[in-house]
């Protein structure tokens, strides 16, 4: 469903995708994705369901939304996407985690409700999907991509879904900048020194 534009410059519009945004992580952070219905988004929300269909047509079109919000808003820039500048890398990374610890408690609840459910597997479609959009117009700009665009959508897309679950499974062992650097060196492929 094409969003207006129209809507997303309104303060009402925007009050109403901060409610429904907010409405749907608390739901997350308490059941998996697939037991939560749009009622309870809904009333999670304190949004009507004619108000929901104004905005979106589902709860997987919602998710969508905030995926691509979060993306937008942590800065996947062309630099990190092809790892091509390695400053770029970690500065993002970092932006990343430290958004992921402002919001740990709500962050880590989603992640042990729906671990083992669908949830990821949606959030790795719609990942490869923007990566996919993005490389699109990158090619349009005069970039080429030496592989093909599927294996490294999804290559990259599960590199960036493994380092978030490795970072909420290692929870308390590394504070942010270690584990960011220690991410980096993966990148690099600088992982063992001559004893």
């Amino acid at each position: 469903m094409e969003r207006s534009s129209t809507h997303k410059d309104t303060l009402a519009a925007r009050r109403t995708y901060a409610l429904l945004r907010n409405g749907l992580f608390r739901q997350l952070a308490e059941r998996p994705f697939e037991q939560i219905s749009l009622t309870d988004i809904c009333t999670a929300s304190l949004i009507s369901r004619s108000t929901f269909y104004r905005y979106f047509e589902d709860k997987y079109d919602l998710l969508r939304y905030c995926l691509t919000t979060l993306l937008e808003e942590l800065g996947l820039s062309d630099k990190v996407m092809y790892f091509t500048d390695r400053d770029s890398i970690r500065e993002f990374l970092t932006i990343l985690f430290r958004h992921i610890d402002e919001h740990r408690a709500i962050y880590q609840s989603i992640y042990t409700a729906n671990k083992d459910s669908e949830l990821i597997p949606i959030i790795r479609d719609g990942i490869i999907e923007i990566l996919t959009g993005k490389i699109q117009i990158a090619e349009g700009n005069g970039y080429h991509l030496q592989i093909a665009v599927p294996i490294y959508t999804i290559l990259l897309t599960d590199f960036y879904i493994g380092i978030v679950k490795c970072y909420f499974e290692l929870d308390g062992h590394f504070d942010l900048q270690t584990f960011v650097d220690h991410t980096c060196r993966f990148i690099n492929r600088d992982f063992f020194e001559k004893a």
